[in-house]
């Protein structure tokens, strides 16, 4: 299970800027359990930038130093705390990029000895590490390339990934040099409470039946949206993202719009694009 957080603002901003000093203790105090790694990954000069590290955020300074600086106007950052049978290393760390996409994710797929089914064999050859989550971005661009809309590419992969899996959570953040994506997508009844309470993990049972859950905060400078475990309080602006929904914030103009996923079915598999 792993930590998200993604962000859009009118003006290259920090993180620390973004979320105050508070949020930031905060959030990066979620690295005590996540603590199989981080990064960030932020979009400049029409390119993807990132950074990523298999320390814990907490332990590390070059954590601390980039969330400090005003990296860029669209941004995401990873906490991880991987997955059962997959190794801890740069390899499999996020956020993964591809070209002009990234992808920051938190669940998991099963079975992990089928994952290289997910994906055309000349698609799963681009792979580096492991992960089932460079896979489902992997996915996501064999759809993207096939039809050319990010959302209708995450709407036919998280119905494919459901309908041959099996997935506690697809949700994620995307970036692209001109827009961020946060993608809603879980089942609640597959909470891994049992491992959250066994890493002591704090909360209540009501706390753990919302772990999987997303929520963002709009203001006039920016638009963040991340992960729960930490202070949301919609007092303080923070709205809950639908399960079942992407949100897409628009890069130039911080326009958010909120569309439901499609139904769960497995598109046609001529829609995946072969690739070169």
């Amino acid at each position: 299970m792993c930590r998200l957080l993604g962000y859009c603002a009118r003006q290259p901003a920090s993180l620390a800027g973004l979320i105050g000093e508070e949020g930031l203790r905060d959030f990066t105090a979620l690295s005590a359990f996540h603590g199989d790694g981080w990064g960030m990954a932020w979009a400049e000069d029409g390119r993807i930038r990132v950074r990523k590290s298999s320390l814990r955020a907490c332990d590390d300074s070059g954590y601390e130093d980039l969330a400090r600086q005003r990296l860029a106007r669209l941004g995401i950052v990873h906490l991880r705390w991987a997955t059962p049978g997959l190794s801890v290393g740069p390899e499999n760390s996020h956020p993964f990029c591809r070209g002009e996409v990234a992808l920051a994710h938190n669940g998991a797929i099963r079975p992990q000895d089928r994952l290289p089914e997910l994906l055309p064999p000349d698609w799963e050859r681009r792979m580096t590490g492991s992960t089932d989550s460079e896979r489902y971005l992997l996915h996501i661009l064999s759809r993207l390339q096939a039809d050319g809309d990010m959302v209708r590419a995450i709407g036919e992969t998280t119905a494919s990934i459901a309908a041959r899996f099996t997935v506690n959570s697809l949700n994620a953040v995307l970036l692209t040099p001109t827009a961020l994506y946060a993608v809603s997508c879980h089942d609640r009844s597959m909470i891994p409470a049992a491992r959250l309470r066994a890493r002591g993990y704090p909360g209540s049972a009501e706390e753990f039946a919302r772990h999987f859950d997303l929520a963002y905060r709009q203001t006039a400078d920016g638009v963040v949206v991340a992960s729960s475990d930490w202070p949301q309080d919609p007092r303080g602006g923070w709205t809950s993202l639908p399960n079942g929904h992407v949100l897409m914030v628009a890069g130039d103009t911080l326009r958010t719009t909120i569309e439901p996923l499609p139904a769960t079915r497995e598109a046609p598999p001529e829609r995946l694009a072969s690739g070169s």
